[in-house]
């Protein structure tokens, strides 16, 4: 497992070689694995802005629509023939979203979508499930095991998950603090950021050996690996 320096065509992404395979991450929060035209990400949250609309907070009709239309960029710009998201694709009930979901995903004939069950899923899954969209609890790619959260674990090998929503904070020159969304890589897992807009995350705590890649929004910066555990942020 190792960060390389390697000069690739994706000026923006960092490459990593978990079981010896290619994957690229990029800021925009998500994986892509070349050799296999496949695309990973986690916790899109589809329905989140609907929900909120639902409950009376005052959101904007259009806001729901971010998620589909930066996942739409990645498509155009990547060409997958596999996306696999690692779980909580909706956010709660079956809603507008849901359907458009479906609907969505019909543009796009070419490409496999696997979706991991989520704790958040269980509300659409059976709407998915007849669209011809069965969630799974685990799904494998090549030597990849593919769960929502860490503890979904349940055999040795590497897992990528997401649920946790990870983040770090960095300090500026001034002495400043600012929080951003990760990739927390470690030795048998990578843990993916929320893809979803309007999902927020939560900085973790630095673990000895481990990576955390920060995303800026225009960079991705490898944070580590880390030597030891900080008393706090």
């Amino acid at each position: 497992m190792r960060e390389t320096e390697t000069i690739h065509p994706f000026s923006r992404a960092i490459e990593l070689n978990p079981e010896g395979e290619q994957i690229f991450i990029f800021p925009e929060k998500f994986a892509l694995w070349p050799k296999e035209k496949t695309i990973f990400l986690a916790d899109t949250h589809f329905g989140k802005i609907a929900h909120f609309r639902k409950s009376g907070i005052g959101l904007p009709a259009d806001a729901g629509m971010d998620t589909f239309f930066r996942l739409q960029e990645i498509i155009l710009s990547h060409r997958p023939q596999r996306i696999i998201i690692l779980g909580d694709v909706f956010h709660s009930d079956s809603n507008s979203d849901t359907a458009r979901f479906i609907r969505w995903s019909t543009g796009f004939p070419e490409i496999s979508f696997g979706l991991v069950l989520g704790n958040h899923d269980l509300a659409s899954r059976k709407e998915l499930l007849d669209a011809g969209f069965p969630m799974a609890e685990k799904l494998r790619a090549g030597p990849f095991h593919c769960v929502h959260a860490r503890e979904n674990i349940s055999e040795p090998g590497f897992h990528f998950f997401g649920h946790i929503h990870p983040g770090i904070s960095l300090s500026g020159l001034g002495g400043q603090f600012v929080k951003v969304p990760c990739f927390w890589l470690g030795a048998a897992h990578l843990c993916f950021p929320a893809f979803g807009s309007f999902t927020g995350f939560v900085s973790l705590q630095r673990v000895p050996g481990d990576i955390f890649f920060a995303l800026t929004g225009k960079k991705v910066v490898p944070i580590g690996p880390f030597n030891s555990t900080p008393t706090g942020e």
